[in-house]
Formats: C-alpha cells, sequence, structure tokens
C-alpha cells in the first residue's frame, strides 16, 4: 500500500508558486546582462583611434593608445558581472533536481563573455 502511495506522488508536481530561487537566478541573469551594455560602451570609449583616409587628408591627430582609466572601469563591471553570472550558476546547480530543470546557457554566456574581458585587461594592462 505504502509502495502505490509513493507512485502516486512520484510524476505529480506540488509547486503552488514560483521558486524563490529561480526568481533569483533569472534576476541575476538579467542584471549581469543589463550590466554588460554599459561595460561595452565603455570599452568602446576606451579603445584606440584608427587613423581613416579623411584623418590622414586632413592632417588629423589620433590617439593611437588605450584609454587605460576608461578601461579600468570596463574591468571593474566585468568583474562583476562575473561575480553575479558566478552565483547564478552555483544557485542553477544546486537547483537542478528535476527532469525539466535546466542549466542557464545565458549564465553561461555572460560569464564567459566577461572572463574573457577580464583576461584581457588583465593581459594587456595588468592591475
Amino acid at each position: 500500500m505504502s509502495d502505490q502511495r509513493v507512485e502516486r506522488h512520484v510524476g505529480r508536481d506540488r509547486r503552488k508558486r514560483r521558486d524563490p530561487v529561480l526568481h533569483l537566478i533569472s534576476v541575476f541573469g538579467f542584471v549581469s546582462w543589463a550590466l554588460m551594455l554599459p561595460a561595452l560602451l565603455l570599452i568602446d570609449q576606451a579603445r584606440p583611434e584608427v587613423e581613416t583616409f579623411f584623418d590622414r587628408w586632413l592632417g588629423l591627430k589620433v590617439n593611437p593608445y588605450w584609454d587605460v582609466a576608461t578601461f579600468r572601469y570596463a574591468f571593474f563591471l566585468m568583474l562583476l558581472i562575473m561575480l553575479l553570472s558566478g552565483a547564478g550558476l552555483v544557485f542553477n546547480s544546486f537547483r537542478i533536481k528535476r527532469k525539466e530543470d535546466s542549466i542557464r546557457v545565458n549564465l553561461i554566456i555572460i560569464f564567459g563573455f566577461s572572463l574573457i574581458g577580464v583576461i584581457y585587461y588583465l593581459g594587456r594592462f595588468g592591475l
């Protein structure tokens, strides 16, 4: 009799409301992607200028060097993104219990992008 009772509960989803851990994982993913936009804008502002035909023709000077101060802000934003997405991945790994639960690919992607940015900064400029 107890075996029949266990079988009845195996396939039934007993969750009544949204899981707060899943909500937290979604928030980490959203905030990480939202912070990536300012980081990319800062990197664009910090990158060296490329000399064009018109710059040469008009005799305009361009700055061929990275703006290290601006790139440093992007570096700290990427560190924050790494922390948030890493925390989301840790929570997600603890949350995978059912067949329908899955790993959030967007957290892996944003973690990878920020890791590449951090490694580039450290390799190029150091601390």
